[in-house]
């Protein structure tokens, strides 16, 4: 079914072709009373509108049955153009292509987001817990029926194909911190993985794998991390049964009830660089302890002695109270 903003551009059209034909009538039919083409114009335009205004010269035969032939077509048009405009307005489609126009504008201004690819049952959950943490995002969804449940989280998306480089750059994937793929099937996730990475080769790729043996593919492709959601779901649940106290901890620390668990940069303009962790008083200034630091070259050292000295390129993994990832962010400033 044509859409309210297509059946209107083609009932103005129509009404024009009406006004064309029906000046150029009058220049043929009317020939002898040499009427220029404004008066021809200006018949036709008082003939559509049917206000009645004295006619520019006195109409013969032919020039009456013109005329006649005129208000019948153009009356009709006319119609079926304020129908048509009339059906736009209430329809609410100005609307939401000014909506439209105005998210596109927003997520060409963002920096540092996220992508995700895919609004399904993993992917409206990732959306939704990366807002809760603050982290701007971008859906990219292919099916169109999903559009009202995607502007009714607010969030900012794209119906499009995500193996479409066009989508990926307007979803602002030159300037995305990472991009995650969660479409159902694997062979999917595969070719918008390859699309992704040929895009921007440097950029973090979290990719979902059903099956087992599609994590190598995944890689290959240019994934930097590979979940599955089946694998981490059957971790947690024999943590339940063998290590809950364990999985309690954890799950709080990932909340921020009462305890917290984040991870630092040192970088190299940070205060922390080139200090011994005996030195740094994160513990006193913070209230954190380092479990873990994973150095720039991939090696991680758990449970880092006093005197472990933060390199620039460093990760600091963290526990600490509620609050205490805002005061490593005020060390800094």
């Amino acid at each position: 079914m044509m859409s309210p903003r297509k059946r209107l551009f083609w009932s103005l059209m129509v009404l024009i072709a009406v006004f064309l034909v029906g000046t150029a009538g009058y220049l043929v039919v009317e020939a002898d009373q040499h009427p220029t083409v404004l008066e021809a114009a200006y018949m036709t335009a008082i003939t559509l509108s049917t206000v009645g205004f004295t006619e520019v010269w006195p109409l013969g035969p032919a020039g009456r049955l013109w005329t006649m032939g005129v208000i019948f077509f153009g009356i009709g048009a006319v119609s079926v153009s304020f129908s048509s405009l009339i059906t736009l307005f209430i329809s609410g489609e100005l609307r939401l292509s000014h909506e439209k126009r105005k998210m596109d504008h927003a997520i060409q201004q963002l920096r540092n987001h996220v992508i995700v690819c895919g609004y399904g049952r993993i992917g409206s959950l990732v959306l939704a817990e990366l807002r809760r943490r603050g982290v701007p995002v971008v859906a990219v969804e292919l099916r169109r029926d999903l559009e009202v449940d995607l502007r009714d989280t607010h969030i900012p998306f794209i119906i499009g194909d995500a193996t479409d480089e066009t989508v990926l750059l307007r979803a602002g994937i030159m300037h995305a911190r990472a991009v995650v793929v969660t479409l159902p099937h694997d062979a999917d996730n595969v070719y918008i993985t390859l699309t992704v990475h040929a895009l921007c080769p440097d950029l973090f790729i979290v990719a979902r794998a059903e099956q087992s043996a599609t994590e190598t593919k995944l890689r290959r492709a240019g994934a930097s991390r590979v979940v599955s959601p089946q694998v981490v779901g059957a971790t947690i649940i024999a943590n339940v049964l063998t290590r809950p106290n364990v999985v309690e901890f954890l799950a709080m620390a990932d909340r921020g009830v009462d305890l917290e668990m984040d991870e630092y940069a040192v970088t190299a303009d940070s205060p922390m660089r080139g200090r011994k962790l005996r030195e740094s008083g994160l513990r006193g200034k913070t209230g954190a302890m380092v479990v873990a630091i994973k150095r720039a070259d991939g090696q991680t050292l758990y449970s880092p002695d006093a005197e472990a000295v933060f390199e620039a390129g460093d990760t600091l993994i963290i526990v600490g109270p509620t609050g205490v990832s805002s005061r490593l962010d005020k060390m800094d400033a």
